[in-house]
């Protein structure tokens, strides 16, 4: 759903398959999208750009709908990838984890995850990757971590040996 702006321009928000990122597109009072603001969200090596649809024709915009477009850009470049800004061991970490995401996760995976991602990163970092993968809240994955669960020997080796098919090398880093 379009949101209005100013002078009937508006911004609409999705994401695109495609591109594996999420979108803010302006768009002219008269529907022509004008510009899109690209956000991958899955790959920390994919930056973010701003793509200008060259069939809209030469048009003036106002400062304030530019403005406005931008802030949104920028909003949503914090909220999809925020992660990125992470420490190279707790990005990998993110980027193995959505492998073993994609390939089947169990909430029994939970406490195996805790003292896997404990043994390679410091609590905070260990906060921010659960909260990324598993959308998880940041005080239940601190208070988690203060009193972690009992882990069998088998489940950490079933959940490291997933990891590794996901990527996961030396712990928490690619090659």
């Amino acid at each position: 759903m379009p949101e209005p702006l100013h002078d009937g321009y508006s911004l609409t928000h999705h994401y695109a398959l495609p591109d594996d990122a999420w979108q803010v597109e302006l768009n002219a009072p008269d529907g022509t999208i004008l510009a899109i603001g690209v956000v991958p969200d899955e790959d920390p090596e994919r930056e973010p750009s701003l793509v200008f649809n060259e069939r809209a024709g030469h048009r003036r915009v106002p400062y304030e709908v530019m403005r406005r477009f931008m802030d949104e850009v920028a909003d949503e470049i914090q909220r999809c990838r925020a992660w990125t800004t992470l420490p190279p061991a707790a990005v990998n970490s993110v980027v193995a984890l959505r492998d073993v995401m994609y390939d089947g996760w169990a909430d029994a995976d939970y406490p195996a995850l805790l003292t896997l991602l404990s043994e390679a990163l410091p609590p905070d970092q260990v906060v921010a990757v659960v909260r990324e993968v598993l959308s998880a809240d940041a005080d239940t994955v601190t208070a988690d971590l203060a009193a972690p669960r009992e882990v069998t020997a088998r489940a950490l080796a079933d959940l490291r040996a997933r990891m590794t098919e996901a990527g996961w090398r030396s712990g928490t880093t690619y090659e």
